[in-house]
């Protein structure tokens, strides 16, 4: 798997996207899927930054299903509460259990242990999902609006 980021500075901050990631607008990143079809999804860097320091992480349970739009993962922050959309109908097949004891993860490795969930898309490719590149743009303008 590869390591490599692609990276902005917008003021202070600097916001990573992970290369062989793809992402939706507002932040969810997910792994292309593996050879049982199934994909890890998470917050990307400037998701979790602009949120701010993870307190709780409430998961689904393991088998439910999720439509497309609707709430998969609730995160509590320091800053506000927020309700993680998925971007296509999944079954849920695992949770990162390391999150109810240490939810920081996510601010501290988002794109590695602080993953949220592994699920199975019921359909794939996802329509709407973003490459590293694109994201990255959208990522820019977002970040640019939030320094203002």
């Amino acid at each position: 798997m590869s390591t490599d980021y692609r990276q902005i500075t917008v003021g202070k901050f600097i916001f990573r996207v992970k290369d062989d990631c793809l992402y939706t607008e507002d932040g969810v990143w997910c792994t292309r899927p593996s050879a049982d079809g199934e994909t890890r999804l998470g917050l990307s860097d400037f998701r979790q930054q602009s949120s701010g320091d993870v307190a709780i992480a409430e998961l689904p349970a393991v088998g439910q299903l999720v439509k497309a739009g609707e709430t998969l993962a609730e995160i509590e922050t320091i800053k506000m509460d927020l309700a993680v959309t998925v971007p296509f109908d999944v079954t849920v097949v695992a949770v990162n259990e390391a999150l109810g004891d240490a939810p920081e993860l996510i601010n501290q490795d988002p794109y590695g242990a602080g993953w949220l969930v592994e699920v199975k898309p019921a359909m794939w490719p996802a329509p709407g999902l973003l490459d590293a590149e694109s994201y990255l743009a959208v990522m820019a303008v977002q970040a640019e609006d939030a320094a203002r």
